[in-house]
C-alpha cells in the first residue's frame, strides 16, 4: 500500500519504499490515477460538481486508495497522503502527525478543522461512488 508521494530534487517518489515512478508527485499521481482510468484534471473536473470544493480535493480513486494534497497541487512542497494508509494520527497546534507503521512517519502543517473537513469530503465522494453501483 502507498502511505504517501513527495516531490525531492530528483522526481516524484512513493513511499514507504522510496521509490521514484515520476518526474513530479503530481506527476506520480496521475499515473496512479491512470491506474484507475482517469487522470487528475479528469477526476477534479467532475468532483467540483459534486462537492462545494474547489481546492485541496480528495482524490477517491477506490475505498482503499484515496489521496489528499497537504497544500497547492502544483507546489513543489505537496505532499500527497493516502488517507487509507493512516493508522493514527497525533494532532498539534498547526500541525498534524501521520502515523502509517512503526517506522513511518509524517508532521506536515495541516490544521485539524481543515482536516476534518478534507476526511468528510472524503466520505461523501465515496458515498456518491457507492450510489451509482
Amino acid at each position: 500500500m502507498i502511505y504517501y508521494i513527495k516531490n525531492e530534487a530528483d522526481g516524484g517518489y512513493v513511499y514507504p519504499n522510496r521509490r521514484k515512478i515520476a518526474q513530479s508527485a503530481k506527476g506520480a499521481l496521475n499515473k496512479i490515477c491512470m491506474k484507475y482510468l482517469t487522470t487528475i484534471e479528469g477526476y477534479l473536473k467532475s468532483v467540483e460538481k459534486i462537492v462545494s470544493m474547489k481546492y485541496k480535493i480528495p482524490i477517491v480513486l477506490s475505498d482503499t486508495v484515496s489521496f489528499f494534497p497537504t497544500c497547492c497541487m502544483k507546489s513543489y512542497d505537496v505532499i500527497f497522503i493516502n488517507f487509507f494508509a493512516i493508522e493514527e494520527i497525533i494532532y498539534l497546534e498547526n500541525e498534524i502527525i501521520f502515523i502509517f507503521d512503526e517506522t513511518h512517519q509524517l508532521k506536515v502543517n495541516f490544521k485539524t478543522k481543515n482536516y476534518q473537513r478534507l476526511v468528510q469530503t472524503i466520505f461523501m465522494i465515496l458515498n456518491y461512488k457507492k450510489s451509482l453501483e
